[in-house]
């Protein structure tokens, strides 16, 4: 179970559209590291070790509920989904900041890697280097991952990556996002989106409220799994148990439908029963 998106795709959120010379003055600059970079007709187009990206200028703020918009701008083959804005927004633990910075913006560049060269990975690193680079203009907010619902300013993208360099392991929470939902009836529900960009199933764990079981250990439990197997490769069994949070045994099921938007197929978690094979 390997899902992938067509198109990796990433935004930078501004306060005011820039002019593409601009833009491509900025993705010129030797900080950035671009093969080359152009302006072609009414877009920049930049070539990456990774691949070639096309930026976009748009005047208005990023089309968060319009379909025929987002499908535009690449649509679910990009992990586009109507939605993922305001999610990213109100699912903001990592970065406080960020539901405020999307407010904000009346304004965006799109990036959309149009020719990839590299594996999933290094495109996301390349899209990433230029959205940061954005931020260097007189408007510029926040970076917004749409497939991983993520808002990262250069700050938090900063520590993140510091913090990943100490710790041996991959900066996946600046392309992905952690989250928590309220299921109903005492049920809880966590999960990690945007690991499409990376060519691998989302999760998600649904598990009992309990006082002995902490919603952010089950979700740094997520967290933990997602980089082992994005370092190491491979795949889950269905049916495979896991040593996880709480004391307990949390067995793997795939191909499960998401609890939260938006509607995917997951790799679901849920804590085994005391004597359950």
């Amino acid at each position: 179970m390997s899902p992938d998106i067509e198109a990796r795709a990433a935004a930078a959120l501004l306060g005011e559209a820039p002019t593409l010379e601009a833009v491509r003055d900025v993705l010129a600059g030797p900080a950035v590291g671009a093969r080359s970079c152009e302006i072609r007709g009414d877009a920049v187009v930049v070539a990456t070790d990774a691949g070639l990206v096309r930026v976009d200028v748009f005047g208005a703020p990023w089309p968060d509920e319009d379909e025929d918009s987002l499908a535009d701008l690449g649509g679910a083959a990009a992990g586009l989904h109507p939605g993922a804005l305001a999610r990213a927004g109100s699912q903001d633990a990592l970065w406080p900041g960020g539901e405020r910075a999307a407010r904000a913006h009346r304004a965006f560049c799109h990036l959309r890697m149009v020719e990839e060269t590299a594996p999933p990975r290094a495109q996301m690193e390349a899209l990433e280097r230029l959205a940061v680079a954005l931020l260097a203009l007189p408007d510029g907010l926040c970076v917004f991952f749409p497939a991983g619902e993520s808002l990262r300013d250069g700050n938090i993208i900063g520590k993140i990556r510091h913090v990943s360099k100490e710790q041996g392991a991959l900066p996946l929470q600046i392309w992905i996002n952690g989250r928590l939902a309220d299921a109903g009836m005492g049920v809880r529900v966590a999960d990690v989106v945007g690991l499409t960009q990376l060519g691998m199933a989302d999760a998600e764990a649904v598990f009992p409220e309990s006082a002995g079981l902490a919603p952010f250990e089950v979700l740094g439990f997520l967290l933990d799994v997602t980089h082992h197997l994005a370092a190491e490769g491979g795949a889950l069994e269905d049916g495979v148990i896991y040593e996880g949070p709480g004391g307990l045994r949390w067995r793997a099921g795939l191909g499960a439908d998401a609890q939260i938007p938006p509607a995917r197929k997951i790799v679901r978690w849920i804590p085994v029963k005391e004597g359950d094979a």
